[in-house]
């Protein structure tokens, strides 16, 4: 219904009454004239003319009509502008074509012949409300996605900026050890110890900007994962064997917690083990020497119902500060002091490629823990199915 506050201008709305009893006709328009703007129509041909050039909001039919029935002029309208409200004027003897009709969609609703004054009236008020409701309900829907495509703009702009800056400050970094070896070179072209430490130091800060090349082109256009049945377990198995040095050095204890029913999925193997070795690592090095990193498989209650894969990587370092956890997946964020702030950024979009969830919960002095959750291979194939149905893509590669 329309909002009670308003006062609506029916006659905004053009209604369109087709009769091939031109009796009917002057008898509606001089009835319902100075209620609504009216439009009529002899034959259904004619009807379908005026709905082709003019903005119809109702159309009413009436059924017995020679050439072509008023259920048929409505199927007609329909396909013209399927937002056309259509009501059907009929004798009680075609109440079975009337039911018909509601049934498929057809028809708003009928008015029986010979018509009561007020109950075309009002019948046709509440129609052009409904009609009007209806459009406006669009127009705010429409509003609202431009509005959250402005927003989107708005953020990605905001994210190219923070990139920009990011990117600059760090290349900026080892650009000053090669500018000093360049200026040094000239007066110590003799010192060959000079020349070797240098050598060695600007190719290291070369290979530092080439990285974090490779990790911002890996943010900005990451690869589309290229998906196959995986099992978690083993993946997590072999991050383990490549952490074992690292955590040893530290005196650092990682243990697996490993659900042995979990299910396949389907993953891009080696984009999974990045961020595997991304989210160990950062554990890693946040802790000092001594601690426990966990991984832990399991199956997850998603948010909409059903079963999800899980890995759960828990470490017990100093944990992140309250501010810092709405920003620790977005680029360029890190409080270490060799850090790029593109690992879990570039961890968080490859999981959402996976059609999965990257969470983090962590209190100060508690530790952090990171949690991934991944559909089932079953849920995975039935959304890339139901995607190459519907002619859609990206919706990743089975």
């Amino acid at each position: 219904m329309v909002d009670t506050t308003e006062v609506l201008d029916y006659r905004r709305y053009p209604i369109l009454y087709v009769d091939d009893e031109v009796e009917n006709l002057e008898a509606f328009q001089d009835e319902f004239d100075e209620y609504f703007t009216i439009h009529t129509a002899a034959t259904g041909a004619e009807g379908l003319s005026v709905l082709a050039r003019e903005p119809i909001a109702l159309l009413l039919a009436d059924q017995r009509m020679p050439v072509m029935s008023g259920v048929e002029v409505l199927e007609q309208a329909q396909r013209i502008d399927p937002r056309i409200l259509r009501i059907l004027i009929t004798a009680y003897a075609d109440i079975e074509v009337v039911i018909d009709s509601i049934n498929k969609g057809n028809v708003y609703r009928y008015f029986k012949k010979p018509w009561e004054h007020e109950d075309i009236r009002t019948g046709v008020m509440r129609g052009i409300e409904h009609y009007h409701s209806t459009r406006e309900r669009e127009r705010l829907q429409a509003e609202k996605i431009e509005n959250m495509k402005k927003m989107v703009r708005s953020n990605r702009l905001a994210a190219v900026g923070t990139m920009v800056s990011g990117l600059v400050h760090e290349i900026r970094n080892p650009m000053v050890a090669i500018q000093s070896f360049l200026q040094l070179m000239p007066r110590k072209m003799e010192d060959r110890d000079f020349l070797m430490r240098y050598v060695r130091i600007a190719q290291g800060e070369a290979d530092r900007i080439e990285k974090l090349l490779e990790n911002m082109l890996s943010f900005a256009r990451p690869a589309r994962p290229v998906l196959r049945l995986c099992d978690l377990n083993e993946m997590v198995d072999r991050t383990i064997q490549l952490l074992d040095f690292q955590a040893r050095r530290k005196n650092i204890r990682v243990a697996f917690e490993k659900d042995s029913s979990l299910p396949t999925v389907y993953t891009d193997p080696n984009q999974m083990a990045q961020v595997f070795q991304n989210l160990g690592m950062n554990a890693l090095q946040a802790m000092e020497r001594s601690g426990e990193l966990t991984f832990r498989t399991f199956l997850a209650q998603g948010r909409h119902g059903g079963a999800r894969v899980a890995v759960e990587i828990r470490d017990t370092g100093p944990g992140i500060r309250p501010d810092h956890l709405d920003k620790v997946f977005d680029p360029f964020f890190t409080t270490k002091d060799d850090g790029t702030g593109l690992g879990l950024s570039i961890s968080y979009q490859i999981i959402n490629e996976h059609q999965g969830m990257l969470e983090v919960a962590s209190r100060p002095g508690e530790g952090t823990t990171f949690t991934i959750t991944l559909p089932l291979a079953e849920e995975q194939y039935r959304e890339r199915r139901d995607c190459d149905q519907g002619g859609q893509k990206g919706c990743g590669v089975l």
